[in-house]
């Protein structure tokens, strides 16, 4: 039995190692078996004679018998602590099953292969336990290493699909440069990906590795396609633009203002339906063709400010000329003011152009008062029309036999005291009566 055992320490007593071995007169020791150990006790076996059952340990010469057995005690110890820390690695799983189960095999070699004083049963029992503890761990780490797996071909699977919805985005409606950024963090994650325990097998990897190449590939040809497509469109767009350009610049000192400042409007629709070409140069072309336009309509503006000044004195007049026609309305007698109306429209004429900006406001209120005017001869006209006067009598002459037999109706419902003849008689006269003041008025 073992003693003197510290926590995680063993050590063989020399009383146990008289038991569990002998020392001849040579210094030969001989471990002696489990049935060896009951001959041990004897005067044959104190003696140093051989007993059976026994194995040779080896030879420590020139030495007493207790120094002799202390030294191949120790040995044995030695390898008992070994395994000891060895368990305790194990209950702390300080290191991957592989690498403690190597331990565990070297300890147990080292074990069956020499000859012991010591308690060799109990070591091997610990061994054995730790053989048992190490398979567990084994499965525990097969486990976590499976799902850390599952875990790895997630997240390559995420990278893959991102990068596959990059490269079958629409090329027009792509943002490249965001897009292009990402792709490349996306292989950046690939790569930490790859550097991170435990590593996938080739087979596990490859097919991901290949629909991200592609997926990577593909994103390439369609971003080198786009810019190359777009660069084309821009050149084209430039070479357009430097032609309308070209023609601004003619236009620039024309004192033509009406005729040219429809062509500048034209030339502005056409930059317009050109599109954006490249921003550096677009922004210097239109700089540019701006330019061209602010001369001529720089030269437009003073020009028209020299003839509104010039305008300033017409505008008085026409104001006058527009307060006295307002005067006249509303033409209830446009017979009796005719004159004065026609007379005052001459002066409106030959008072002359007005100031751009109040040429709407002025030919929309003259146009106010001309309607009104047009609108009173017309009434006028139909009041003293003959042909129409002869229809209106005609009708009125035709509503007062009406109304008469109506009212005769009228006074014989209310003879007869019938309230339903009454009130239909009553209604009808109504009606009549309201047409016949309406006519009448026309007229």
């Amino acid at each position: 039995m073992s003693a003197a055992v510290r926590p995680g320490h063993h050590e063989t007593t020399l009383d146990e190692a008289r038991r569990r071995a002998r020392v001849d007169e040579d210094g030969h020791v001989f471990a002696l078996s489990s049935s060896a150990e009951a001959q041990a006790a004897t005067a044959e076996a104190a003696t140093g004679e051989a007993v059976t059952g026994e194995a040779y340990v080896g030879q420590y010469p020139g030495a007493t018998v207790e120094e002799a057995l202390q030294y191949f005690t120790r040995k044995f110890d030695e390898l008992y602590n070994r395994a000891l820390l060895l368990r305790a690695r194990v209950e702390t799983a300080a290191d991957s099953a592989k690498a403690l189960r190597e331990s565990r095999d070297a300890l147990l070699a080292e074990l069956d292969g020499g000859a012991w004083v010591g308690d060799t049963d109990s070591l091997r029992s610990i061994l054995t336990a730790l053989g048992e503890g190490i398979d567990a761990r084994a499965v525990l780490e097969k486990e976590q290493a499976e799902k850390a797996v599952a875990e790895h071909l997630a997240v390559r699977e995420e990278i893959v699909a991102e990068a596959e919805r990059l490269a079958a985005a629409d090329p027009a409606t792509q943002h490249w440069k965001s897009a292009q950024q990402r792709m490349g963090e996306l292989f950046d994650a690939w790569k930490a990906e790859q550097k991170k325990p435990p590593r996938l097998t080739k087979s596990q990897e490859d097919p991901y590795w290949k629909r991200f190449r592609a997926a990577r590939s593909t994103f390439d040809k369609e971003r080198r396609a786009f810019f190359s497509h777009r660069d084309k469109e821009h050149g084209e767009i430039k070479k357009v633009k430097e032609e309308l350009i070209a023609r601004a610049e003619e236009l620039q000192h024309s004192t033509d203002f009406g005729p040219t400042t429809k062509a500048y409007h034209r030339l502005m629709d056409e930059w317009k339906a050109c599109g954006r070409g490249a921003r550096r140069t677009d922004d210097a072309q239109w700089t540019r063709f701006r330019a061209a336009q602010d001369v001529f309509f720089a030269a437009r503006d003073a020009a028209n400010a020299e003839v509104d000044a010039e305008y300033g004195a017409n505008l008085e007049v026409k104001e006058q000329v527009l307060q006295e026609l307002e005067k006249l309305m509303p033409f209830s007698a446009p017979d009796a003011v005719r004159d004065e109306y026609h007379a005052l429209l001459a002066r409106w004429d030959a008072a002359g152009r007005v100031p751009r900006g109040d040429v709407k406001r002025m030919e929309g209120a003259l146009k106010r008062v001309q309607d009104a005017f047009r609108e009173a001869e017309q009434a006028h006209w139909r009041r003293t029309d003959p042909e129409t006067m002869a229809r209106q009598n005609s009708m009125l002459a035709q509503l007062d036999e009406t109304i008469a037999g109506l009212e005769r109706e009228l006074a014989d419902a209310r003879a007869a005291g019938d309230s339903r003849v009454i009130a239909e008689a009553e209604e009808a006269l109504e009606a009549r009566l309201s047409w016949r003041r309406m006519i009448a008025e026309d007229g």
